[in-house]
């Protein structure tokens, strides 16, 4: 065998050899490739291109690629090889295709040294398991956008890599603003926490729950729960979820609140019933013990009077007593309820007046006054409950005004188009920190006067059911006015 023909077996081994390599790294590569000349004409492809077109390597190799893929005579629309051809530049696109796959077709021209296209290489990059994950990441993106919770990304030294967009609308800050910005420019955990003790606190136990607040761009502040996670992924991460809790705390505190009042009403409520034996064994021994004097004929005529006098004003001092326990409990079970009728304003004042006025003591002086302008003075409410108001309160301005005078009555108001109702003395008044404290039931602030402690409760029970509400004006020493507006 000459030389000649040694050395052309040997050249003709090695193009199979280097064919054999070059269909090894096409079959390897990820993508579907062709190798095309610049007339179109198909001269290598891989396995990949074959399964995605459906075709045999016999079949396509040596024809057009518009002929072997898609049976067409001329080129394709908008043919990513014709338009690499005239641009010489990668020309890209994307395309589904029947099979349910999405692609990223590339077409990449290949030049000799005088910038002529020799071949175009072209790609197919299935995308469809990309795609699906953008989309569901875009998904996934969108209910955290709509969700009121604040999802946050922070690295390990608590700056924010991630903010959504509820984050960025509740403090206020663009997302700009907030990426790369320490977790201090608007939350409080770094006062409250040792932010490297609690990561590694996080690296160990994985999820965290704990409290903290957050703070507005204007300044202004909201409780919030941040449900921390670790996780490690080309990096250390945390991962949050911050809620805010405003409405939670809110609640929680006017639970806490109606509890202690709950409590503090119990109390009170115990002393009430300790104390009731007393309020009513007083008056009861006063009224036998006396009548039983005045039973003895050796008394005389004025040693008689006084007796009687004091057997009437403990009777009375009985009567209020249970009078004010059964109506305590006539609210207290719903039963009470507002009756309106018409009637005259300054003539139920007037009966009033007559009423108080005989069994004043000398030492107070009891005034009405009455000025309704042109008013007809006839209102439409409950006349009992109204009645029962001014009593009450007017007993109590006799109860704690040792000497001086009081004053009640009513002023039209043409502004409002109301009554204005006030009951005014000059007794020993009551500090400004006990004014709302004074209508809660069982409550003295002088356990030395008696009186069980639920008549001015009564008068603010009595207010709410006739649509109105009883204002107090009074500093210690300097006596009291209670006042209320019926429209």
């Amino acid at each position: 065998m000459s030389a000649e023909s040694v050395t052309f077996k040997k050249l003709q081994q090695e193009v199979v050899e280097r064919n054999q390599q070059l269909d090894l790294i096409f079959n390897s590569l990820p993508q579907s490739l062709a190798l095309v000349t610049p007339d179109f004409e198909i001269l290598r492809v891989n396995k990949l291109f074959l399964s995605l077109y459906g075709v045999k390597n016999e079949v396509v190799i040596g024809k057009r690629c518009h002929e072997a893929c898609f049976g067409l005579e001329s080129v394709c629309d908008g043919c990513l090889v014709e338009k690499a051809l005239q641009s010489k530049k990668t020309e890209k696109r994307i395309k589904s295709f029947p099979t349910g796959e999405i692609c990223e077709m590339t077409a990449q021209p290949v030049l000799n040294e005088l910038g002529e296209v020799t071949h175009i290489l072209d790609m197919r990059t299935n995308i469809s398991e990309l795609i699906e994950k953008e989309d569901e990441l875009k998904r996934i993106q969108f209910a955290m956008n709509q969700s009121t919770d604040e999802f946050w990304l922070f690295d390990k030294s608590w700056n924010v890599a991630y903010a959504s967009a509820s984050a960025s609308k509740n403090l206020g800050l663009s997302i700009s603003e907030l990426k790369g910005a320490h977790i201090e420019k608007f939350n409080l955990l770094h006062r409250l926490e040792n932010l490297h003790i609690l990561f590694e606190k996080l690296k160990k136990k994985k999820n965290i729950r704990i409290e903290s607040i957050q703070y507005k761009r204007d300044g202004s502040t909201y409780p919030c729960e941040m449900n921390l996670s670790y996780f490690d992924d080309q990096g250390e991460f945390i991962y949050a979820v911050v809620r805010n809790i405003s409405k939670q705390k809110k609640y929680e505190n006017e639970l806490i609140d109606t509890r202690e009042k709950a409590e503090k009403a119990s109390k009170l409520k115990s002393v009430f019933l300790a104390n009731m034996s007393h309020e009513i064994r007083t008056p009861m021994n006063a009224i036998i013990g006396f009548s039983n004097f005045v039973l003895e004929e050796d008394l005389d005529d004025e040693t008689k009077k006084e007796l009687k006098s004091e057997i009437k004003e403990n009777s009375n001092y009985l009567l209020s007593i249970i009078s004010d326990i059964m109506e305590i409990s006539q609210i207290e079970s719903g039963n009470r309820v507002s009756n309106t009728t018409g009637f005259n304003a300054k003539d139920l004042l007037g009966n009033i007046y007559l009423e108080h006025s005989r069994s004043l003591k000398p030492e107070l002086r009891l005034n009405l006054h009455v000025d309704l302008g042109e008013s007809n003075a006839v209102l439409k409410s409950d006349k009992s409950l109204i009645k029962q108001i001014i009593e009450r309160l007017l007993s109590n301005a006799i109860k704690y005004t040792s000497s001086g005078e009081i004053e009640f009555g009513c002023n039209y108001n043409f502004k409002k188009n109301a009554y204005d109702f006030y009951v005014q003395d000059s007794g020993i008044g009551i500090d400004f920190q006990y004014h709302d404290e004074i209508f809660e039931p069982f409550h003295q602030l002088n356990s030395m006067i008696k009186g069980v402690g639920i008549g001015l409760s009564i008068c603010k029970e009595h207010a709410q059911l006739v649509n109105t509400k009883i204002k107090v004006e009074s500093s210690l020493g300097k006596g009291a006015r209670f006042s209320f507006r019926i429209k």
